[in-house]
C-alpha cells in the first residue's frame, strides 16, 4: 500500500509541470502564417519583429503588464506588454530554428489569456512633406 501511495505521489507531482508544457504555445505557433513557415536561414537578422497584443480570454481586452518569455539554449528573450497589451517579438533565425515555448506570466488577478497577432501598417510621411514618388531615367 505504502508503494502505490508514493507512486500515486510521483505520478501527480510530474504531471503539473507536463501538463503546463502542453498548454503552452511554441514560437513558430505564435507568429502570422507566413513567418511561421520561414526557413531560419531566411530570417533577417537587422531586427525583425512581429507585433503581439496580449488580451484576456473571453473579454478580449488588452492585459498591460504581462510578461512573455521565450526561453532558449542561449538565453531567454523577456518582454512586457505595455498598456494596450502590445509586445515586439524578435523573429529571428535562432529563435525560428530552436521554436521555444512562449511562456505568459499575467498580472495578479487575470486568469487566462490569448496573443493575437497585430497587423502593422506601413508608416506615413509626416504632414506637410511631400510623399517621395519613384522617378524613371
Amino acid at each position: 500500500m505504502r508503494s502505490m501511495r508514493s507512486l500515486l505521489c510521483v505520478a501527480l507531482v510530474s504531471f503539473g509541470p507536463l501538463s503546463a508544457c502542453a498548454l503552452r504555445p511554441y514560437y513558430r505557433q505564435v507568429l502570422p502564417p507566413d513567418m511561421s513557415a520561414m526557413k531560419p536561414a531566411a530570417a533577417g537578422a537587422q531586427g525583425e519583429a512581429v507585433l503581439l497584443r496580449v488580451v484576456e480570454s473571453g473579454t478580449e481586452r488588452p492585459i498591460p503588464g504581462s510578461r512573455v518569455i521565450l526561453t532558449t539554449n542561449r538565453g531567454r528573450v523577456s518582454l512586457v506588454s505595455d498598456q494596450e497589451g502590445l509586445v515586439r517579438m524578435p523573429v529571428t533565425p535562432e529563435l525560428l530554428a530552436e521554436n521555444p515555448l512562449v511562456e505568459v506570466v499575467l498580472p495578479p488577478g487575470v486568469q487566462g489569456y490569448a496573443l493575437q497577432p497585430v497587423k502593422q501598417e506601413p508608416e506615413a510621411a509626416p504632414a506637410g512633406e511631400p510623399v517621395p514618388q519613384p522617378t524613371q531615367d
